[in-house]
């Protein structure tokens, strides 16, 4: 084709249209068109439209707006940004302190959740309800739960997900025939009415789902929401001969479960499990005898047909127990979008690019950070008999998609619990061996916002692109891992007479929590933010 002196190019066409254009590209290919000559430049500089999708997905975030939304891209633009620089000055400030009965915590858009399982109590916090006692917004008693009469039940695990507005909790119930049935209840978390998503009210079990052999006693139900998926889970004790087993329901939709996992030999116990990527499952379990712990890699993207054992990835050695922390996913349902106000807007981590934490107890105690990402792109390449599981040693996936991080203090007092949300990790180390002092770390693994820490002057962190050598007491040779990361230490101190719990996250709250002096059922929730900017923002 010969082109004619009247015929048009990208250089004739108007910025409104050529942002058009754009806005139908990744946020790649738009920087590869803008760098080509000066008008197309000038065009992104003109445009907060396209840097504010391209800062999008660079950081790897999700917005979270009302249906009529006022705020504009420029508007988003600057709040994005001063969100991330919030994190790269980390200076965590103390905005509220409560006390929360004991139990298991989990933390989610926004919203705090404790279970107590013996007087089986949840309790959930708004924690940016603007109330300075952090009022409850939920206090739910499984004792006062409506159940036929004379039914023998026992709640064994609750979730809940903000962001669907969604509350689930577990029961597990002996039939006549001496098998234990399943029951999964939903409902609605602001006014336990049933869920108006949920294709049922009640998810069932229709095959045993324990052993007639295994106590109750014996079995550790876990239950939890990724997105339109429930995940149950059942682990038994070290001695227990039943089989640890998964289910999985996407409970938007009429469909049975699939168990899509079960102990087989040589495994020896299953110890967690969690979903990434929407339609992958990670399972951490530790082999017979003195063999490594593996992470199974499964993909069932359609719960119809059986799941599939893309891989199994060696760990370089045998832990004495392991457990995953994952970020949650957050899938918005219309119902929360409509409450939001107009000029609302959250960001929240893309659930394909998340980190998971493989914490190992010790001594010592180590975490290994892994780039889901990294870890599956590892688990399809190579050669390998169709129809049959990759196995990838240590060697071949560890050390370029995961950071080893060792217990600092390896003593019985502390135990090092590392969690993530997204991109980023967190965990409050000793500064004695007592352990009556804290110090926080952050981590982030994005790499544009360590490009972006690099580049700015008054950041005070450290970045660590060079591989990191860890030694065990288990191995002749060291532990090797290189994904690249920034560091930033908060410089106070958590003085704390008590012990440390846990230090939990989302991107806008931090949860530090320590044991209570007056009460060892009763926890201190100390939420604090990022830094400064992050409360003016």
């Amino acid at each position: 084709m010969v082109l004619t002196k009247s015929a048009s190019s990208l250089h004739t066409l108007p910025e409104e249209i050529l942002c058009y254009l754009f806005s139908f590209l990744r946020a790649p290919s738009i920087l590869s068109c803008t760098s080509t000559c000066r008008y197309l430049r000038k065009v992104l500089d003109n445009s907060s439209t396209l840097q504010y999708a391209i800062e999008l997905e660079a950081q790897k975030m999700v917005e979270v707006a009302a249906p009529d939304a006022i705020t504009s891209p420029a508007e988003r633009l600057e709040i994005l940004r001063n969100q991330m620089c919030s994190w790269r000055a980390f200076k965590p400030t103390i905005v509220d302190q409560f006390l929360q009965p004991g139990g298991e915590v989990s933390m989610s858009f926004g919203h705090l959740s404790t279970w107590d399982d013996y007087p089986q109590i949840a309790q959930i916090r708004a924690l940016d309800s603007g109330s300075s006692e952090s009022q409850s917004y939920r206090r739910w008693n499984a004792a006062s739960y409506p159940m036929p009469k004379d039914t023998p039940f026992r709640v064994h695990s609750v979730c809940m997900d903000p962001s669907q507005d969604l509350f689930a909790f577990v029961i597990l119930e002996p039939n006549h025939m001496a098998e234990i049935s399943c029951r999964i209840y939903l409902e609605t978390l602001s006014t336990s009415e049933p869920h108006p998503l949920a294709a049922s009210e009640i998810l069932t079990s229709f095959k045993p789902h324990i052993s007639a052999n295994c106590h109750i006693d014996e079995t550790k139900i876990k239950l939890n929401i990724w997105g339109d998926r429930i995940v149950l889970s059942n682990f038994c004790d070290e001695y227990s001969h039943c089989p640890a087993r998964i289910q999985i329901w996407n409970w938007q939709e009429k469909q049975d479960f699939k168990c899509i996992y079960r102990e087989q030999e040589p495994y020896d116990k299953m110890d967690d499990c969690c979903i990434v990527n929407r339609d992958h499952l990670i399972v951490s379990s530790r082999m017979s005898g003195r063999l490594p712990c593996r992470l199974s890699i499964f993909s069932f993207s359609d719960l119809g047909k059986p799941p599939v054992r893309i891989a199994e990835c060696v760990l370089p050695f045998q832990p004495e127990a392991t457990f995953l922390r994952h970020s949650s996913f957050v899938t918005i349902s219309p119902d929360i979008r409509r409450s939001m106000t107009s000029q609302d807007i959250r960001f929240y981590p893309d659930a394909e690019n998340q980190l998971i934490a493989l914490n190992v107890d010790g001594p010592p105690s180590l975490v290994f950070i892994i780039d889901t990402y990294k870890l599956l792109a590892a688990c399809q390449s190579g050669i390998h008999t169709e129809g049959q599981s990759h196995v990838l040693p240590w060697k071949e996936w560890g050390p370029n998609c995961s950071r080893c991080i060792v217990d600092p203090v390896p003593n019985n007092l502390f135990v090092l619990r590392l969690d993530v949300a997204g991109g980023r990790a967190i965990h409050a180390t000793p500064n004695d061996d007592d352990c009556t002092s804290y110090s926080l770390r952050t981590y982030d693994f994005n790499k544009y916002r360590i490009s972006r820490a690099a580049a700015s002057k008054d950041f005070r962190g450290s970045i660590i692109t060079e591989p990191s050598t860890v030694k065990h007491r288990q191995l002749n040779e060291d532990i090797i891992t290189s994904l690249p990361y920034m560091v930033v230490v908060d410089e106070d101190s958590i003085e704390t007479a008590t012990n440390m719990i846990d230090v939990t996250f989302d991107d806008e709250n931090i949860l530090i929590i320590k044991s209570s002096e007056r009460d060892e059922n009763e926890f201190v929730i100390d939420v604090a933010k990022p830094s400064s900017r992050s409360m003016a923002a």
